[in-house]
């Protein structure tokens, strides 16, 4: 396998000549809004004060493009969001639904393809007047790929009104989609290990009755081979995990931190020692 560096290397060489051929384009529109559509919208239709409420970003992308998750895997970089909120307000952290792997052999990446949506909390201030309105924006940075990437950034904005109560805005459907997907912690039942085993990480998950065998998306770069096929032996009352380590791992991993997806389609956190 290459070295990571050097596919970062050829990746930012390959973004920045397509930067400056970008800069030839002078539409209104950058060219990799032709490849995908983002939006700021609203879980509810109103502020209601004293109550969280919760913002997202929406990515509809063009069929064959993707982009990121918050590791990206072998190449690419995740959206950035720098958010713009009214004196008072604050932003809690952005809720990352679980990825897909997308395979480019010899390579593979973390990303989401067709739309996701990338949610987080707003807390107003405990004093809004009722009636009127208030504006927020983000500035996002983006990647969207197919052969090759684009870089864009788009500054968005949404105006909602302080009310005294709200009601569910025309995209919650979407956000109880979102959530279904974020991961969550592991049930108190489970039993997760880890454990260094020659070139593999062996994760031992007893998680009782499961349909399809698991697959583990790592949090930290270079862990893992990223492309390499994920072994899953059942064991009683779970699976065995085999995954292979990275060529690029520098010292024994204390820790192993990423997300698991059973065969249900729910995710869950893992966070545990290595053996």
């Amino acid at each position: 396998m290459p070295d990571r560096s050097v596919i970062r290397l050829v990746w930012f060489f390959s973004v920045g000549v397509t930067c400056l051929v970008l800069q030839a384009f002078t539409s209104a529109e950058s060219p990799a809004e032709q490849h995908v559509k983002i939006e700021l919208i609203s879980e509810q239709d109103a502020i209601v004060p004293y109550r969280k409420i919760w913002i997202g970003i929406r990515f509809v992308l063009q069929d064959e493009w993707h982009t990121y998750w918050v590791n990206p895997g072998d190449s690419g970089e995740p959206p950035g969001i720098e958010w713009e909120l009214p004196e008072g307000f604050q932003a809690g952290a952005i809720q990352w639904p679980y990825p897909e792997r997308l395979s480019t052999p010899p390579f593979a990446d973390f990303g989401y393809e067709h739309q996701v949506l990338l949610i987080a909390a707003i807390q107003p201030p405990p004093r809004l007047r009722e009636g009127a309105g208030e504006r927020f924006a983000a500035r996002v940075h983006f990647l969207v790929c197919r052969d090759l990437c684009i870089p864009g950034q788009k500054r968005l904005e949404l105006m909602l009104p302080v009310k005294s109560r709200a009601v569910a805005g025309s995209d919650v459907q979407l956000f109880e989609a979102t959530r279904r997907r974020l991961p969550q912690p592991a049930p108190e039942g489970w039993k997760i290990s880890a454990a260094s085993i020659g070139n593999d990480f062996v994760l031992n998950l007893n998680v009782g009755k499961s349909g399809g065998a698991p697959q583990f998306f790592p949090l930290e770069e270079e862990q893992i081979e990223n492309a390499a096929p994920q072994t899953a032996t059942r064991i009683p009352g779970g699976f065995c995990l085999h995954l292979k380590k990275s060529s690029h791992l520098l010292k024994p991993l204390s820790r192993l931190r990423g997300v698991v997806v059973v065969g249900s389609g729910k995710a869950y956190r893992v966070d545990v020692p290595v053996s």
